[in-house]
């Protein structure tokens, strides 16, 4: 428990302390800060990840003097940048004197956040049973392996560390979850658990805590904004589209730390746009001030390294900062266009620089890009797309909307989709966020819908609309915080405010269920909609073969019945890290796809020689309760029915195996 409890603590710290830094030192304040924070805090230790690849420093245990010191050099531009001239990138009067009144307001939205996080919390645990119990999906053997191999080789950064998975390959992939899960104090499993818990159950929260704050707080004119606030994010805690379905059945990790970052990039964003108003001499709300020269360098600073952030977290949260920001930024660009002189020259400039950028970043990730744009995945329902997607429920594996009654999904979607449409009709502040959730549900549903030529759009997501529902889910929760606070405005009083309260404790509550099951759906062996690959006696089993083979020994078998987890349980190399199929002509393919012949000299006994594999894990789980629920094989059906003539056995349970081949010599 100790180190479940310190892992919790490291992984929050990584993910909030170095950015939180940089945030106040750009003078940012308040909730909007902890929002920030977990961008910026991706961006440096994505950046450190690669420094320390470029020094040859191994990632564990250097990785935490490579995080502080990028985290340093960061502080030390930004403190020269501000002392170009005095003053706040953007102010507040909040900003500078915080009165009772919102002090009170940041507790109550304190008291939400941990509320939000308790419930996420239990439910995660729930299904998950224990911290200690490894995920079981096509995805999660990925993560854990990636863990694995970066505390074994060292190497963290997000080019090229994934190599020892790819047959040696230098391969691109983002790698801030497994940067900070490798530098916890735990095995690869609990600490792959613990950045579950913390990703889901306090980043999410926090983040969305500040957007909200950013969005609708404008101090003593609203003095329900607080409380809006809060009651808005305790209704995040119901939500699965983001992060509950990311983290469970989905499991795509690295995807859903860059969704958890998106709130903080729009308030930086928001923020930047603001001052860039000011000083352009657009007019702007009565209860903001001008902004200094270095206000705007500050801003665009922090701005940048929250981008960069989310886009190391993942490459996908480029596009998804696109559609949040997109239509507020094309209406803005417009106005400064419109607005010729400097402020024309400096925008097409600006536009110029980020046309070549996106240009050069195009082709240094056209192989990357030219993979996705043709990923294969067919067509769906239309209707029953939007209605899923309108009630927030599960849009992809066996919980999915036609499986569920409908009484799971209708307390949050009735909820939030009334409170939003309430703001649209009643608060003109609202019409933006109502442009990018009707944006993201085009999106959505486009993904989602019949197979036609414009539907590839949706291959920058895999053309999976579970990872474009976050962008529907963040603008509505905006939506409904706008509501609520329009309702306590109108109708002031206990009675609405009990009313209001009960019914979102009910609905986040409520939903707890449904999020139990989606993390069950991944990590209990008889619950695994795809089929199991590890039995609970086969993880006991595999975490003691460690002692018993030699450092350098590898081990051949089926991936789809847990030779994968080898890496990850036990610490014993495998040849096939990946359920995914090798590459074509390798040894490795060349072994799986051929009838054995373990006779010293054939065509079996060579490959078995050049990649240095002397052992075999045999599985066979026949007249068992698990022999109907086992993952189907694929490309790898030959290599769960060799025969054991010619090897010896090192250690077995009822039924796994683990043999040493001797007959090839």
């Amino acid at each position: 428990m100790t180190h479940v409890i310190a892992g919790v603590l490291l992984a929050a710290m990584v993910l909030i302390a170095p950015g939180l830094l940089l945030a106040r030192l750009g003078g940012v304040r308040g909730w909007g800060a902890v929002s920030a924070a977990l961008p910026l805090s991706c961006a440096v230790v994505g950046i450190s990840e690669v420094v320390a690849a470029a020094g040859g420093w191994a990632w564990v245990p250097w990785g935490w003097a490579t995080i502080a010191g990028t985290t340093a050099v960061a502080a030390g531009v930004l403190a020269v940048v501000r002392r170009i001239r005095l003053g706040s990138w953007w102010a507040r009067p909040a900003d500078r004197s915080r009165g009772p009144r919102a002090r009170r307001g940041d507790i109550l939205v304190l008291c939400a956040v941990v509320a939000a996080g308790l419930v996420l919390a239990v439910g995660t645990l729930i299904g998950m049973g224990s911290v200690s119990t490894p995920g079981q999906s096509f995805d999660i053997v990925f993560h854990l392996n990636a863990v694995q191999a970066i505390r074994e080789i060292g190497n963290a950064s997000s080019f090229g560390s994934m190599a020892a998975l790819y047959q040696g390959t230098p391969t691109y992939y983002p790698t801030v979850w497994h940067g900070v899960a490798a530098l916890l104090p735990a095995s690869v499993t609990v600490a792959s658990n613990v950045m579950v818990l913390v990703v889901g159950s306090l980043a999410w929260p926090l983040a969305v805590a500040g957007l909200l704050v950013e969005v609708l707080d404008d101090d003593d004119a609203h003095p329900q904004s607080r409380t809006a606030v809060a009651l808005a994010v305790v209704l995040s805690a119901a939500t699965v589209g983001a992060p509950t379905m990311l983290l469970g059945t989905l499991s795509v990790w690295a995807y859903s730390v860059s969704v958890v970052c998106l709130p903080g990039v729009l308030v930086l964003g928001l923020r930047l746009v603001r001052v860039l108003s000011l000083r352009a001499g657009f007019p702007q709300d009565t209860w903001m001030r001008p902004a200094p020269l270095s206000g705007l360098l500050t801003g665009s600073l922090l701005f940048a390294g929250a981008g960069i952030g989310v886009i190391l977290a993942h490459g996908a949260g480029t596009f998804n900062t696109m559609v949040l920001l997109g239509p507020l930024t094309v209406v803005f660009v417009v106005r400064l266009v419109r607005a010729g002189g400097r402020c024309r020259m400096i925008t097409l400039s600006v536009l110029g620089v980020l046309a070549v950028c996106a240009l050069v970043g195009g082709l240094v990730m056209h192989e990357a890009l030219a993979w996705v744009w043709g990923y294969p995945r067919s067509g769906g329902n239309f209707f029953g797309t939007l209605a899923g997607v309108l009630l927030d429920v599960p849009q992809y594996g066996p919980l999915v909307f036609n499986a569920l009654p409908l009484g799971i999904g209708l307390p949050l979607g009735v909820v939030t989709c009334g409170l939003a449409v309430l703001a649209a009709m009643r608060v003109p502040r609202a019409r933006p966020w109502l442009v990018v959730a009707v944006l993201a549900l085009c999106l959505v549903t486009l993904v989602g819908g019949p197979q036609w030529w414009g539907r590839r759009i949706g291959a920058l997501w895999y053309l999976q609309k579970s990872r474009v529902q976050p962008l529907l889910v963040i603008p509505g929760l905006v939506l409904a915080a706008m509501g609520l606070r329009y309702l306590l405005e109108r109708r002031p009083g206990r009675r609405v405010l009990t009313v209001l309260a009960a019914v979102v404790c009910v609905t986040a509550l409520g939903r707890m269920p449904l999020q139990a099951d989606l993390a069950r759906s991944i990590y209990a062996a008889d619950r695994i909609p795809y089929g199991t690959m590890v039995t609970p006696e086969d993880v006991e089993f595999m975490r003691t073969l460690h002692d018993k083979l030699p450092d350098d020994a590898l081990v051949l078998g089926a991936p789809a019945r847990g030779e994968t987890y080898l890496w990850s349980l036990g610490g014993v190399n495998v040849v096939y890290p990946l359920r995914s199929k090798p590459t074509l002509e390798s040894a490795e393919e060349l072994l799986a796809r051929q009838a054995p012949d373990l006779r010293p000299g054939s065509y079996t006994c060579e490959l078995l020689h050049e990649l240095g594999a002397e052992y075999y894990l045999k599985v066979d789980r026949s007249g068992t309760e698990w022999e109907g629920r086992q993952a189907p094989l694929r490309w790898d059906t030959a290599l769960a029915t060799w025969p054991t003539d010619g090897m010896e056995l090192v250690a077995s349970t009822s039924t796994v195996g683990l043999w040493r081949i001797t007959a090839c010599g």
